[in-house]
């Protein structure tokens, strides 16, 4: 390891540290002026389960060059999908204290073809180009999403309505497949795989709007972020395996939920924004193996909830 992923590790570590530290003392100060437990339910068990749209903005994947030496086929990154969540917490209500666990899945695919007189495919292993004749090219792209979250929140009744603050353990991956047909034949594979595991630090406003209960949600999320790159092609022998980490990424996410009653129903929609402060792509130089850079990416999602 290098003295400069060491110092950006060092710089990492005390961001956490000071971070922490405000976290405890938020919690100190809510510990003096505050009660047990939100203000919009007294249940002591809430399951809940959600289906909703998930927008996705990420690095752009190219790939190939046609007989003008133009690229070939791209996905721009940016694709709109399906997310569902299950959702758990179980309040202790003598208590300022409860248990939050959620578990997520989410998928979304992209396309692009188009025809050539000429395609040229990059080698896995960075050797001689893949020369392909005039025909129909497909690049199909398919994003999964998934992972869980768990861990402990307290919760203040106050004068503006109920304060939180908790910690939780977090871990989420995302799966990106790019495969590239020729004539309906697969050409070229390449799959890149990004494992986030951390912790978030949470925090909560909850209460009444418009006379609707309702909830705002900020997340600060800190992460080892390993990715794994795989190539393969039928005209190369093997697979292309690498790996990368970046330390220390830094996830936002700010999300707004509201709850209503539906013949005795209690159904919830929900708004989330995040940030993702490292997301891997793909770059390459002239027949040279393909490398993994970072960059920020975006996702966006609309949740709509039924409490079972």
């Amino acid at each position: 390891m290098g003295d400069t992923e060491i110092l950006h590790d060092n710089l990492g570590s005390a961001r956490m540290r000071q971070t922490l530290l405000l976290i405890l003392a938020f919690v100190v100060l809510l510990n003096r002026i505050g009660q047990a437990q939100t203000t919009i339910t007294d249940r002591p068990l809430d399951v809940t389960v959600g289906n909703g749209l998930w927008g996705v903005f990420l690095p752009e994947y190219q790939i190939g060059s046609d007989q003008a030496s133009n690229t070939a086929l791209r996905d721009n990154g940016k694709s709109l999908g399906y997310q569902g969540d299950l959702r758990l917490i179980k309040r202790f209500l003598d208590t300022r204290t409860s248990v939050e666990a959620r578990a997520f899945y989410g998928f979304a695919q992209s396309s692009d073809t188009h025809s050539f007189e000429s395609l040229t495919l990059p080698d896995p292993h960075g050797n001689n180009d893949l020369e392909f004749g005039s025909g129909t090219a497909n690049l199909q792209s398919n994003l999964d999403h998934y992972g869980y979250d768990l861990g402990l929140r307290d919760t203040w009744r106050t004068r503006f309505g109920g304060v939180s603050a908790g910690c939780l353990f977090s871990y989420m991956i995302f799966d990106q497949d790019f495969e590239t047909s020729h004539q309906g034949t697969l050409a070229l594979s390449e799959m890149l795989t990004s494992e986030f595991i951390g912790g978030k630090a949470v925090f909560g406003w909850d209460g009444y709007i418009a006379e609707c209960p309702s909830l705002l949600d900020l997340s600060l999320g800190f992460y080892q972020l390993r990715t794994d790159y795989a190539g393969s092609s039928d005209r190369s022998e093997g697979i292309n395996e690498d790996f990368r980490y970046a330390a220390n990424p830094l996830n936002i996410e700010a999300s707004f939920t509201t709850f209503r009653d539906v013949r005795n129903v209690r159904v919830a929609t929900s708004f989330a924004v995040t940030h993702l402060g490292k997301i891997p792509y793909l770059i390459r130089a002239n027949e040279q193996a393909a490398s993994i850079e970072f960059d920020d990416g975006l996702m966006l999602r609309l949740m709509f909830e039924v409490l079972l």
